[in-house]
Order: C-alpha cells, then sequence, then structure tokens
C-alpha cells in the first residue's frame, strides 16, 4: 500500500515553494519584465501611431484647405480675365464702330466736296459755252446758233 511520510510531504512542499521562489526571482520576474515592456512599447507605438494619424489629417485638412482656395483664385482669376476680355471687346467694337462712322463722315465730305467741284467746273464750262455761244451769235447772227447746236450736238 502506500506509504505516506509527512517528512516526505513536508520536504515536497518546501521544495517546491523553494522552487516557486526561485522561479518567480529568476523565471517570473524577467518574463513580466519583458512582457511589460513590450506592452509599454505597443503603447507608445500606438500613441504615436495616432499622433500621426492625426498629423496626417491636420495637413490633409490644409490641403483640402488650399486646394479649394486655389480653386476658388482660379474661379476669380477666370472670372476677372472673361471681364477684362469682354471690356477689351466691347472697347474694340466701340473703337472700329467709331472709325467706320469717321470713314462714313469723310467718304460723305468728300463726295459733297467732288460734287461741289463738279457743278462749279460744270457751271464754268456751262459759262463758257454760253459766252462763247453770244459771241458767236453777236458776230454771225441766226446762221451761228445754228452751226452752235451742231457743233455742241457732234460733241457728245
Amino acid at each position: 500500500m502506500l506509504n505516506i511520510d509527512p517528512y516526505t510531504i513536508l520536504w515536497t512542499l518546501i521544495d517546491l515553494l523553494i522552487l516557486f521562489l526561485l522561479m518567480k526571482k529568476f523565471l517570473f520576474k524577467p518574463i513580466n519584465a519583458i512582457l511589460d515592456s513590450r506592452a509599454k512599447k505597443i503603447q507608445d507605438d500606438t500613441a504615436q501611431a495616432d499622433q500621426l494619424r492625426a498629423e496626417a489629417e491636420q495637413i490633409h485638412q490644409q490641403y483640402e484647405q488650399l486646394l479649394a482656395q486655389s480653386h476658388e483664385e482660379g474661379s476669380q482669376y477666370l472670372a476677372q480675365a472673361k471681364a477684362r476680355g469682354e471690356a477689351l471687346y466691347q472697347q474694340t467694337v466701340a473703337d472700329a464702330q467709331a472709325e467706320a462712322k469717321r470713314i462714313r463722315e469723310n467718304a460723305a465730305a468728300h463726295n459733297v466736296r467732288d460734287r461741289n467741284q463738279m457743278l462749279q467746273s460744270f457751271r464754268k464750262e456751262a459759262a463758257a459755252l454760253i459766252i462763247e455761244a453770244t459771241k458767236k451769235v453777236a458776230e454771225q447772227g441766226d446762221s451761228a446758233i445754228d452751226d452752235f447746236l451742231k457743233e455742241a450736238g457732234e460733241e457728245k
């Protein structure tokens, strides 16, 4: 049968207690220290990652703001350029219309001047012909009028 010796149990318990204390000091403490350092490193890395994520989000928001601002400025520049182009177009059209009006007025004045010159020239020629006809009539009488009319008819 089984023989249970109290001293053996006591020495076994003392051995187990000594083994436990030795393991606690030399095995569990270093393992717990390693586990604690790893947990601290993981916490530090997580905190650093959260901080970097927050910085990245802030940079992204700044980028979005700058992008929106640049789009707005681009739209403003485009609107200003369009307004300047429209104003330049209107000014060019107005200048062209003014130039066309000036040219028409000059042409009308030139036509009036040419017409007046032609009328004056015609009057001079008519006066000269009348004077010449009057001279011939005075010198030759009725036959001169008929001859003059014949000459005038042939010159046409």
